[in-house]
């Protein structure tokens, strides 16, 4: 999906942000990539957290005043610690450093059971953290984008500028709350709806 996105836009620059063992990086077809990862056993090609990633990425312009210019990229793919409050810095920051008619992808938005999105990772086999929590807030707080969740892989996220009604939530649901309304709340949509709408 990542390398079909940048063949479709011609996409440039590509971040990872949780690179591990690097499967997903080396697949990825794309002029300049970076991938993002603390730990120094990963395949990343920087060793920081996101957090200080972003921030370094951040350049002071002072020959024209106090601004600050940040790194930039066409796709970001977020697949880094799948905790929520982690998430959602992650993809604010990523928003900041996206380029005009650039593309978030988010994996593990759709977990399968209450066990999968427990925080913390304990000895589950399949894990997605409560990952979904912050993507539903994006749903719930900003008008400002288009989302969408293709149903493969325990759920893609797809982030864009554009516009989308805000869901009416005013408190943070449970799980069960989640899996009761998943489809509505996460706009879910399948993989030949994806090729449809963005290829």
């Amino acid at each position: 999906m990542i390398n079909s996105l940048i063949a479709k836009n011609g996409y440039k620059r590509y971040l990872e942000i949780g690179v591990r063992d690097g499967e997903c990086f080396k697949r990825i077809e794309c002029e300049t990539k970076i991938g993002v990862d603390p730990d120094k056993g990963s395949k990343a090609t920087v060793f920081m957290t996101s957090d200080d990633y972003f921030e370094s990425g951040k350049k002071k312009i002072t020959s024209a005043g106090p601004s600050v210019q940040t790194e930039r990229f066409d796709i970001i793919f977020i697949d880094g610690l799948h905790h929520a409050d982690q998430v959602e810095k992650d993809i604010i920051n990523s928003l900041d450093a996206l380029n005009q008619g650039g593309t978030i992808v988010m994996h593990d938005c759709l977990p399968t059971s209450k066990r999968m999105q427990e925080i913390p990772l304990q000895e589950q086999n399949e894990w997605t953290g409560n990952t979904w929590l912050a993507y539903l807030k994006m749903r719930v707080t900003r008008p400002d984008l288009t989302m969408r969740v293709v149903n493969t892989d325990w759920g893609l996220g797809i982030i864009t500028r554009g516009s989308q009604t805000p869901l009416p939530l005013d408190y943070i649901p449970t799980y069960e709350q989640f899996d009761a309304n998943r489809n509505e709340w996460m706009n879910v949509i399948s993989v030949e709806q994806f090729k449809t709408m963005y290829l």
